[in-house]
């Protein structure tokens, strides 16, 4: 008998105290909504709900010795978690209001990217150390 199949259910990411990364979500319109503590863990953890709507896992594979993924992968010498993407209405704007919070892009324009849309990514050293891309469908 064929398994449903599973679905997300949250991303687990390891912040020091001081981490701007939670900041970084709000200004994306996901805030943090609830907080527990897990004593058997000594952890403190903190939710943020993602809006119900269809969602992908992207495989990236370099091409070529030169890639940017490539130099990832020689980093961490195994496979593992690039970045988390999060799709927005108007990737200008809100790159705008990024840097205008002190968060660092990577390019200083949205360029073209994979799936017909134009993207961005938030510097990890702004994150504390997790590299975020927003994303905007192209417009046609």
């Amino acid at each position: 008998m064929p398994l449903n199949p599973a679905y997300l259910d949250h991303i687990g990411i390891a912040v020091k105290p001081g981490s701007r990364l939670a900041e970084a979500l709000a200004i994306l319109g996901l805030p943090v909504t609830g907080t527990e503590r897990v004593d058997g863990e000594k952890v403190d953890t903190a939710w943020i709900p993602l809006p119900v709507q269809p969602g992908s896992v992207e495989l990236l594979m370099p091409t070529e010795p030169a890639s940017v993924i490539q130099t990832f992968l020689d980093k961490q010498g195994k496979d593992a978690i690039h970045h988390l993407s999060f799709r927005v209405e108007d990737i200008s704007a809100v790159s705008a209001r990024l840097m205008s919070e002190g968060f660092q892009m990577i390019y200083p324009t949205p360029k073209p990217g994979a799936h017909g849309c134009l993207v961005n990514f938030i510097h990890p050293k702004t994150t504390g150390g997790v590299l975020l891309e927003i994303t905007e469908l192209a417009r046609t």
